[in-house]
């Protein structure tokens, strides 16, 4: 197993480029051709938190990375509410309406319980637990006879345990795309389930390790990292605070519900975290606002978002935009 241990994302990025290219195989697969390691890869973010990317070359979209996130701990699967942020997002659904594979749904709903409600149980009440294990893998429907489906949970398994006071994540994965996926969405995806478990068990947040079987990247996908300019710590470059994710874990439920739910509403009633209406609300009008055509007050509206990393994502991206 090739070992990828990292302060963050940003780091992560690039030396998975440099490890893929000297190490990888050329692989035929039946979404194109691919460069994929020889063996599983373990990634360990030493700081998950330092979850957002800026490089240029990559040009990730803050927006879609963390209001996905928000939607998977919702539990949501449908697909009505994610096509504004990725009009494209509907083309992985099966039926247009809802996600078959939804990690946040099979989280909270899958099983006939919400996993997470259980394993933050377990977390507080048995000390330095080993059995504390969130499914998203179904056998009895994921391992069909076909391959007509579009979407089959890539990541299956979540390992838990707290140690010293931290809580530590593995996330077992079968298919991971490095750039859109590990170094990508999952890493702003699982980071956020790691801090939301944190909170809700009372811990600080520790590691968190992907274990990823096939990992690979796309090799079209891969000539637009050339010359990509290695950026190990652009949070301490930046002088950028981890803004937190929960602030009252025993209301963030509630407020996450309603921050689905209410797709018009404009900083009304007050959250009990304050991340909804200092970071999320302006991310989400700033978005509605360049998707609207004005991309100048989009920006300005950005530069409200009280997320130092977030705020410099997302007007940097914006800001990519002007022609």
């Amino acid at each position: 197993m090739h070992a990828i241990n990292v302060q963050n994302v940003s780091e992560a990025l690039y030396l998975g480029v440099l490890r893929i290219r000297n190490t990888g195989n050329i692989v035929q697969t039946r979404a194109g051709e691919t460069l994929e390691m020889p063996m599983p890869v373990a990634t360990t973010y030493m700081n998950p938190c330092e979850r957002v990317l800026f490089y240029p070359q990559r040009d990730a979209n803050p927006f879609f990375h963390m209001l996905e996130s928000l939607w998977m701990l919702g539990g949501r699967k449908d697909v009505a509410w994610l096509t504004p942020y990725n009009k494209r997002i509907a083309e992985y659904s099966n039926d247009g309406q809802s996600f078959w594979g939804a990690y946040g749904y099979r989280w909270r709903n899958w099983f006939e319980t919400d996993q997470l409600v259980t394993a933050a149980y377990r977390l507080k009440n048995f000390k330095n637990d080993r059995r504390t294990v969130v499914g998203i893998w179904d056998p009895s429907l994921d391992l069909m006879d076909n391959n007509e489906s579009n979407d089959i949970p890539c990541n299956t398994h979540i390992y838990f345990k707290v140690r010293d006071d931290l809580l530590h994540m593995t996330v077992c994965c079968r298919s991971n795309d490095m750039i859109w996926g590990a170094y990508g969405a999952n890493a702003v995806h699982f980071s956020f389930l790691l801090e939301y478990m944190a909170a809700q068990v009372g811990v600080g947040v520790g590691r968190y390790t992907q274990v990823s079987d096939s990992f690979h990247a796309y090799t079209e996908v891969l000539k637009k990292l050339d010359g990509l300019v290695a950026d190990y710590d652009p949070y301490a470059t930046n002088n950028l605070k981890h803004y937190p994710l929960v602030k009252d874990a025993k209301r963030f439920d509630m407020d996450l519900s309603r921050f689905l739910a209410d797709e018009k509403r404009e900083q009304m009633t007050p959250y009990h975290n304050p991340f909804f209406h200092e970071v999320a609300d302006p991310m989400r009008r700033a978005w509605r606002v360049w998707k609207g055509g004005d991309l100048i007050e989009a920006i300005s509206v950005a530069k409200e978002i009280q997320a130092d990393d977030w705020r410099k994502a997302c007007v940097e991206w914006l800001e990519r935009r002007v022609k």
